[in-house]
């Protein structure tokens, strides 16, 4: 009863935000954050989903990331929404990864990565219509409303921001929200220093081991910076 309570709560939820945002009504509540604690959050909201699947979650992030000015509650929710279908129709023993990281032109992007089915090309359009569902949960019936992905790509250009959807069969799906340069504070340019070397491109990286992984997995790589066209 509480599980089918949760599940038509969170429907309910889901349908009102989307409707929100179509009708013009969605107001963003704007202040300052930093996308590696946001990340870390979601991270954890999704772990222990996660280890009763065996999959390995890795979160990659830059230690030089300055904090956006956005909507927190819808960032969160976008990084929730994305890492749960990636865990969702990621096969048991797979992998799953979430890279923040610098856009070309300045802005702060935030990708999930994961070794699925993947999605067919004729597909993508319906999965990111709302209520849309693939093959793939519809043969697995797997429980959701269809509206997770129509949700953050609208949450996104809320933000102004653009998103991405990359995916192929058997290989796995990637999929990217990038937020502007105006919405970074005190965006840092890349600078050389006098051995010629780029001086952003340390960066810290957390893996979470929710199972004991074969040793024979390898991690996913990691996300290079996005481009800013489609």
């Amino acid at each position: 009863i509480h599980s089918s309570g949760s599940h038509l709560l969170s429907l309910i939820n889901e349908i009102l935000d989307l409707s929100r945002v179509e009708a013009g009504k969605y107001e963003l509540r704007e202040a300052l954050l930093h996308l590696q604690e946001v990340a870390a959050d979601a991270m954890n909201m999704v772990e222990l989903r996660a280890s009763k699947k065996d999959i390995q979650l890795t979160l990659d992030a830059r230690n030089d990331m300055p904090a956006v000015l956005g909507d927190e509650k819808a960032i969160r929710q976008i990084m929730l929404n994305l890492l749960s279908n990636a865990v969702k129709f990621t096969q048991k023993g797979g992998a799953v990864s979430l890279t923040l990281g610098w856009t070309q032109s300045g802005g702060q992007y935030f990708s999930v990565k994961d070794n699925g089915p993947g999605i067919p090309d004729d597909e993508i359009a319906v999965v990111l219509s709302p209520f849309g569902q693939g093959s793939i949960a519809i043969q697995t019936a797997e429980a959701g409303s269809g509206l997770g992905l129509p949700i953050v790509r609208a949450m996104v250009d809320l933000h102004q921001g653009k998103f991405k959807l990359q995916s192929k069969q058997r290989e796995g799906t990637t999929v990217t929200g990038m937020l502007p340069r105006e919405r970074v504070m005190d965006t840092l340019p890349a600078v050389e220093d006098a051995t010629g070397r780029d001086t952003r491109k340390s960066k810290s990286q957390r893996t979470l081991q929710v199972e004991q992984t074969p040793a024979s997995q390898t991690p996913l790589p990691a996300q290079q910076p996005q481009p800013e066209s489609d």
